[in-house]
C-alpha cells in the first residue's frame, strides 16, 4: 500500500492510465473506421445504395429463379449444388448467422455463379420452350450485369485504402497491432 502512496506509485499508475487510454482509444477509433469503410459494402461506395450486398442479393434471386425453370428440366440431383450455394450466399449476407462476412459472401458467391453456370450448361442439352430458353438467356445475362457491377463497384478501393492509409501508417500500424485492430475486408473480385 504505501507504494501507491510514494512518488513513483503514483507515476507508475499514471503511466499505466495513460498507456492503457492511448491502447483503447487507438482501438475504438481504428475500429470505428473499418467498420465505418465496411458499411459501404452493404449501402454502396457512394452511399447510393448500389452496393456489393446488393448486387449479390440479385444475383441470389436470379440463381433461385434459374432453379424454378430448371426444375422443370433436370432432376432434383443436378440441382442440389446450385441449392447449396444459394443457402450459403444468403447466410453469408444475413446479419444473424454466423457465417455473415465480406469474406464468406465473396467466397459464396463465386459458387454460385459456377454453380449457376453449370446449371445452364446442363440446359443447353435439354428441348427448353422457347420462353424458358428466353428466361435461361436472361439469367445469364442478369448474372454478367450483376458481375460488371460488382467488379467496378469503388468498395474494394475503398478498403485497401484504409488498409495502406490509415492501418498500413505509423502508429496506426503499430497500435493496430497491439490492439487487435483487423484490416478492412475486401471483397474477392475474379
Amino acid at each position: 500500500m504505501k507504494f501507491f502512496k510514494s512518488y513513483t506509485g503514483a507515476a507508475v499508475v499514471l503511466a499505466a492510465a495513460v498507456l492503457a487510454s492511448i491502447l483503447l482509444g487507438s482501438h475504438r477509433s481504428l475500429t470505428a473506421e473499418r467498420n465505418k469503410v465496411e458499411a459501404l459494402f452493404y449501402s454502396g461506395a457512394d452511399s447510393s445504395g448500389y452496393s456489393i450486398a446488393t448486387d449479390l442479393s440479385d444475383s441470389l434471386t436470379v440463381a433461385v429463379n434459374l432453379q424454378t425453370v430448371a426444375g422443370r428440366y433436370l432432376d432434383s440431383a443436378a440441382l442440389e449444388s446450385l441449392q447449396g450455394s444459394c443457402r450459403e450466399l444468403e447466410a453469408a449476407l444475413d446479419p444473424g448467422t454466423h457465417y455473415y462476412s465480406i469474406g464468406n459472401a465473396g467466397r459464396s458467391y463465386q459458387r454460385l455463379t459456377e454453380e449457376a453456370q453449370a446449371v445452364m450448361t446442363a440446359l443447353e442439352d435439354c428441348a427448353l420452350t422457347e420462353k424458358d430458353a428466353q428466361y435461361v438467356r436472361g439469367f445469364q445475362a442478369e448474372l454478367l450485369a450483376r458481375a460488371d457491377s460488382i467488379k467496378y463497384n469503388g468498395y474494394n478501393q475503398r478498403a485497401e485504402q484504409f488498409n495502406r492509409q490509415i492501418l498500413g501508417r505509423f502508429p496506426a500500424n503499430l497500435l493496430g497491432r497491439l490492439t487487435f485492430v483487423r484490416e478492412a475486408e475486401a471483397f474477392p473480385v475474379s
